[in-house]
């Protein structure tokens, strides 16, 4: 039986294409527009893994992770979590005149603190984070070290 890959992620393009290529690899893609409704699908589908968008809308990654740490039942699914920030981030950061002072820094250090009080609470245990734009082949591998094939 083919291991369940939850995909929670609000961009439809994203879902599609990461389902897509768990298909080709012997994966049942499941996916969630966003956190709530992916709360929901871990409960009803029992996926093997959860591959988790950290910024959406009516529940994001780090809220859902953390309820997910938190319960009992779930503390010990893997997930993967998928960021564009640092892309979106570098690209304003490029485009900044001020080479002193880049207008987001402020932005990436609130990040910062917020993932380390997750992983000091013990909370934040991703199985690892990985950046937008999605490489396929990466996430491929990586779903294969955490749960095999």
């Amino acid at each position: 039986m083919a291991k369940k890959v939850l995909i929670v992620d609000d961009d439809e393009s994203t879902r599609k294409f990461l389902s897509a290529a768990l298909e080709e690899n012997g994966y049942l893609p499941i996916t969630a527009e966003n956190g709530r409704i992916g709360l929901e699908k871990i409960e009803s589908e029992n996926p093997d893994l959860v591959i988790l968008d950290v910024m959406m809308p009516k529940k994001t990654g780090f809220v859902l992770i953390k309820q997910l740490r938190r319960d009992e039942k779930y503390k010990d699914l893997p997930v993967i979590m998928l960021t564009g920030v640092a892309e979106v981030l570098e690209d304003l950061d490029s485009e900044s005149e001020d080479t002193h002072e880049r207008p987001y820094d402020q932005l990436r250090e609130a990040m910062r603190k917020n993932i380390k009080q997750m992983r000091d609470e013990g909370l934040l245990k991703p199985d690892m984070f990985i950046d937008k734009p999605i490489d396929p082949e990466l996430v491929i591998s990586k779903v294969q070290d955490i749960i095999g094939t």
